[in-house]
């Protein structure tokens, strides 16, 4: 159900618009969102049957060509019908309905409004733009609607949490911004970016439900090759977006380019460093609230796969890890039957596996490149949105039917966006 009851914002003169207004602001409207409420003014249209008289208001397109018509009259809407009509506008439209009047901006910021918005339309994508210095929110169209500028020169990696953004430069910088805001929350350097024979630091952003707060994690492995036999050394700092500490380093070489945050709690794949010693989707686990690593790994469901298909072994390259709508799943890309499995994580204690989802017909090669495909949340009706790595391609798969939807293509990496645009502090609601 819909929180769609207006606040009490005053309800005398508040936002009273006239007529011809309102029809160009009704034209912004999607064709399915047209069936409104009437303005109270307007005449009530009567329909005969033969057991009577029935009478039924305008829909709102006849009521637009009628308050045009009607506007030298001085027709005009209250607050009541100007938040519904408002209600139904993207968020893109109502940003810019914004500059109208100082009563539209309280209306649309307030948090009573905004969370009514937020139930009503699908969730953002943002993407990081390889290609310049941008952070893109877009419709899942692929309209932009709105550019935040990072600085620092092009992102490599994007994580979100909430209403925060995080993007790694790589060499140990990054930068964390509000998404609905713009505003910048952190500028970071960290110090061990100028050491020698050290890859790229990744940072992963994730929040504390317990206490609230915003923590960054960042792994980096560094070439000892001077000693230990030419071995590796992960190293590992968190910080509260503040200052640096240094927690130990994780049970393994870690895959940095495939963690989840979940709960609290970062997954990480660690890639076998020789044949025999892990599962190919062996899990790392790294407590936010207690700065930790979780003592023990725990096993992704290639046991499951190998028993469901038949198959002798599962690759390290046919596994990712994602979030879909707040929980920890296993991506697998089943290449012998060209579809992709999603297994969701039931019972963390006994590495307990369920598979919710096969996308089947899913592309795994573009020309020579592998294309793993990302899923980023699911719809309310259950079609589930997918990301292309490779290609770019913003797709929509309706397990029911077994369709695929091209919606949008964009150069760059995408994450999901759950909040509001229009006030922050409400994602997840």
């Amino acid at each position: 159900m819909h929180d769609d009851a207006a606040p009490p914002l005053g309800e005398a003169n508040y936002g009273v618009l006239p007529g011809d207004v309102l029809y160009d602001i009704l034209l912004l409207l999607p064709a399915n969102e047209l069936d409104l409420p009437p303005p109270p003014r307007l005449p009530v249209m009567a329909i005969a049957h033969d057991n009577g008289t029935r009478q039924r208001r305008c829909s709102a397109r006849r009521c637009c060509f009628q308050l045009r018509r009607h506007a030298a009259r001085g027709c005009s809407l209250r607050h009541g019908v100007l938040y519904d009509v408002l209600l139904r506008l993207p968020a893109k439209e109502l940003c810019r309905l914004r500059l109208v009047c100082r009563s539209w901006r309280l209306l649309t910021s307030d948090p009573l409004f905004a969370r009514a918005h937020l139930s009503r339309h699908p969730p953002h994508a943002v993407v990081l733009r390889y290609d310049r210095n941008e952070v893109h929110v877009i419709d899942l169209r692929g309209s932009v609607i709105k550019r935040i500028p990072i600085g620092r020169g092009p992102g490599e990696v994007l994580s979100t949490h909430g209403d925060l953004a995080c993007v790694s430069h790589g060499w140990g910088l990054a930068y964390v911004f509000n998404l609905s805001t713009g505003a910048m929350v952190a500028d970071v350097d960290i110090e061990s970016r100028s050491k020698v024979n050290a890859e790229k630091p990744v940072c992963v952003l994730g929040h504390v439900p317990a206490t609230g707060e915003y923590k960054l994690l960042c792994i980096q492995d560094r070439s000892r090759m001077s000693y230990n036999n030419g071995g590796f050394v992960t190293s590992c700092e968190v910080m509260t977006l503040q200052r640096w500490r240094k927690r130990p380093p994780p049970p393994a070489l870690l895959s940095s380019w495939s963690v989840a945050v979940v709960a609290g709690v970062a997954y990480f794949l660690l890639p076998p460093p020789k044949v025999g010693e892990a599962e190919p989707d062996d899990i790392a686990m790294f407590d936010m609230a207690a700065e930790e690593w979780k003592p023990t790994t725990i096993q992704g469901p290639s046991s499951s796969i190998i028993l469901e298909t038949s198959s002798t072994v599962c690759r390290r390259k046919q596994f990712g890890l994602a979030t879909l709508n707040e929980r920890l799943v296993t991506v697998y890309c089943n290449l012998h039957e060209w579809s992709t499995q999603l297994w969701l994580l039931v019972d963390m204690e006994e590495s307990l596996w369920t598979k919710i989802y096969t996308l089947q017909g899913t592309q795994f090669w573009d020309v020579v490149n592998f294309c793993f495909h990302y899923p980023l949340t699911v719809f309310d009706d259950g079609r589930i949105l997918v990301w292309e790595n490779r290609t770019g391609a913003i797709r929509a798969y309706d397990p029911r039917t077994g369709a695929w939807a091209d919606l949008a293509t964009v150069s760059g990496h995408v994450v999901m966006h759950h909040g509001s645009l229009l006030c922050p502090n409400l994602w997840g609601c």
